[in-house]
């Protein structure tokens, strides 16, 4: 690698994580708060639940609609087949990608393996903006490789940094592969509720000890310890931040609740662009992410594996 190359990936990586800086205070913040819930805390959620329940059962779903900031079935339907479907030729083309962090490697760890399959883990919150990025490329990736359902469409938190960024949840999803086995926690809502986030699923004891190993030095900094999101590729690789800034994605740094950047029909359109800034970042972090996952698999899947795009990815590993 020649040292202009060396420094593009060091300015990338301090960017991104300068970036992620105020975001990680935040989150922990929302932690404390979390673990430290009030009875008090627990009655809003019930009055706000039947609140909006009975909103709901008045017409307000209608008035949702028209906002423009909630997707519809078929939104949902083409988002879902535009991700499972960037052009080889796109991906190729993308390479490596432009301003994509390299993965974190591993090393001398046991095989994270789930039913005779290599495993790889997300966790993260809907809430988490960073999250909301990383997701897009991880489900370039997996679709590669598997088959994704009940994926849905939502935004990252209206009053956190790069507020109200378009994304997807893994929540109630399901992922098909013969290859690997994909297990996502998406741990909190995406909105708040009360003085915090509802919890939405709970790690089993595996993946708590998985964050608590590689979540932390020597793979991060201690300042960013447990921060979101958090990727094991097998126990080879890890994702532990975005790869890429939430503003590929027209979000902004400071926090406004009343933005929204570029909407999923957007960003899944340009996918398939790759001039695009956004096919430039999701699919450029993609292509690592396919990458590790071949490094895991022992390049199960030929035809992926062999491809351009895994070759030039294999350079972010």
């Amino acid at each position: 690698m020649g040292k202009a190359e060396r420094i593009r990936r060091m300015n990338a990586r301090e960017k991104i994580a300068a970036q992620q800086a105020a975001a990680r205070r935040m989150e922990a913040r929302r932690r404390t708060f979390l673990a430290g819930g009030s009875v008090l805390g627990v009655l809003i959620v019930v009055i706000v639940l039947i609140i909006v329940k009975g909103a709901s059962n008045t017409g307000a779903s209608s008035t949702t609609a028209t906002s423009g900031h909630t997707a519809s079935s078929a939104t949902t339907a083409t988002v879902t087949k535009d991700i499972a479907s960037v052009p080889a030729s796109t991906l190729n083309s993308v390479g490596k990608g432009s301003g994509v962090s390299p993965l974190i490697a591993t090393k001398g760890q046991p095989a994270l393996t789930s039913g005779g399959k290599p495993e790889m883990v997300y966790m993260g919150a809907e809430y988490c903006p960073y999250c909301a990025a990383e997701r897009w490329a991880m489900a370039v990736a997996l679709s590669r490789f598997g088959t994704f359902s009940g994926l849905h469409l939502i935004h990252s938190s209206n009053d956190d940094v790069y507020t109200n960024t378009a994304t997807l949840s893994f929540y109630k999803s399901s992922y098909t592969s013969k290859y690997l086995v994909f297990k996502p926690v998406e741990m909190y809502s995406e909105k708040q509720v009360g003085n915090g986030y509802a919890t939405l699923q709970k790690p089993t004891a595996v993946e708590n000890a998985l964050m608590s190993k590689y979540d932390g030095p020597p793979y991060v900094p201690s300042t960013d310890s447990g921060s979101f999101p958090f990727v094991d590729v097998g126990n080879k690789y890890l994702v532990i931040g975005a790869q890429y800034l939430p503003s590929t994605l027209g979000s902004t740094a400071s926090v406004d609740a009343g933005h929204y950047g570029l909407n999923w029909t957007q960003i899944a359109g340009d996918l398939k662009n790759p001039a695009s800034p956004v096919a430039q970042s999701i699919d450029g972090a993609a292509n690592s992410i396919t990458a590790a996952i071949c490094k895991i698999t022992n390049n199960a899947d030929a035809a992926v594996c062999s491809s351009t795009a895994a070759t030039a990815g294999a350079g972010s590993l």
